[in-house]
């Protein structure tokens, strides 16, 4: 059924249907934002798994970057086993030292038994040498050594020898008294657990009570001597050069010039209760136009407790 409006209320109507269609279109492009994040959560480039929420920074606070020392767990493991070639390589020195200490030890034990002659060791020393010469003549010496160390590296040496001397000779006697006094000062120039080396100067004044006890002389002796652990034998090799010169003194008596080589090789033997040494010792005597000898030394020692030891030096 129509029914027909006046004007007036035409009017009205068109009004109400032109504000209702302003309230649709603002309603309209009010919700227009709305659909444009849900657009943006769509993006190829922030897509994730379905129901998963993205964590938003809150205002007012920094994004905290980890830094290089908080490194991540799988990257950690990735650089893990790069490390195993530098723990390696500390390890390798691991037999030089080994190889230090070895020669350390054996030059310390040489040097207490006292046959490490670059050893600084302070000591009281007796011993007796009986000796046959080549005329058919013997002698008897005794000598008393007391070395005293001077620091870490420099020692001081005197020896007091007391000599028999017996010519052997139908209806001649026997000499005894004090024979040739000498001192000695030498020090360590270089010291390493695998090779040390000592210089020394001696000198031999003529003290001697009769001729036949002394050369009759001052004697200057400079020398070298190296201490070489060798660790495959537990053995060391001590090499010793001499030279000695005469000046001075008695100018009846002869002079006194040659040069000792002596190669000593020391052992130590059941925990160090026990050594050996042998020791081949050339002399050349420049006074007889390079004449030459050769002496052969053996050597057996034992310790007696912490401040004692004895040992018998047999020699041709």
């Amino acid at each position: 059924m129509k029914r027909n409006l006046s004007p007036r209320s035409r009017y009205y109507a068109r009004r109400v249907s032109v504000s209702l269609g302003i309230f649709i279109l603002l309603l309209h492009m009010t919700a227009l934002p709305v659909l444009a994040q849900d657009v943006e959560l769509d993006l190829p480039e922030e897509s994730g798994p379905a129901g998963v929420q993205q964590t938003q920074p809150s205002l007012g606070k920094p994004e905290v970057k980890p830094s290089h020392e908080e490194k991540p767990v799988s990257e950690a493991a990735r650089e893990a086993p790069q490390e195993t070639p530098q723990v390696q390589y500390e390890r390798r020195p691991e037999k030089g030292l080994l190889s230090n200490i070895s020669g350390h030890l054996l030059n310390v034990l040489s040097g207490d038994n006292g046959t490490n002659r670059t050893a600084i060791i302070g000591r009281f020393q007796i011993s007796g040498e009986y000796r046959e010469r080549r005329d058919g003549s013997s002698q008897l010496e005794n000598v008393e050594r007391l070395d005293i160390p001077l620091g870490d590296r420099m020692i001081f040496r005197t020896d007091v020898p007391f000599v028999n001397f017996d010519p052997q000779v139908a209806g001649s006697t026997s000499l005894s008294g004090l024979g040739d006094i000498s001192a000695k000062l030498g020090g360590q120039v270089w010291a390493r657990p695998a090779f040390t080396m000592f210089l020394e100067g001696q000198m031999v004044f003529p003290t001697a009570s009769d001729p036949d006890l002394g050369r009759g002389k001052y004697q200057f002796v400079p020398g070298l001597t190296f201490s070489i652990p060798i660790q495959g034998l537990d053995t060391v090799f001590i090499p010793v050069v001499q030279q000695t010169f005469s000046f001075g003194g008695d100018p009846s008596r002869k002079d006194v010039r040659y040069t000792k080589v002596g190669l000593e090789f020391t052992t130590p033997w059941a925990n160090n209760l026990w050594w050996t040494s042998i020791e081949p010792d050339l002399y050349v005597d420049w006074t007889q136009k390079g004449k030459t000898t050769l002496n052969l030394e053996f050597e057996v020692g034992r310790r007696l407790g912490d401040h004692f030891r004895v040992w018998l030096r047999p020699a041709v």
